[in-house]
């Protein structure tokens, strides 16, 4: 039987690592016309960000979940 190895343990329940230019895209260029919007690698930090200008441009009922690969924002005008 073969022992697992150090890359094989930490694939195993690891989600993807988030993107730098996928991050500031979704707080600099995103639009808001679409619900639900799905944003792949972006870091889970922003999603008070995401809500705060959400908010700010009249949007209610929003919340932004964290998945394998991002975010996933919902919110109704």
């Amino acid at each position: 039987m073969r022992k697992p190895t150090t890359e094989m343990r930490g694939r195993k329940g690891k989600r993807e690592s988030s993107n730098f230019k996928a991050t500031v895209q979704a707080l600099v260029g995103m639009s808001y016309s679409h619900f639900p919007l799905i944003l792949p690698g972006v870091h889970p930090l922003v999603a008070p960000l995401i809500m705060f200008r959400l908010k700010r441009r009249g949007y209610s009922n929003c919340r932004v979940e964290v998945s394998g690969s991002g975010l996933v924002v919902y919110a109704d005008r």
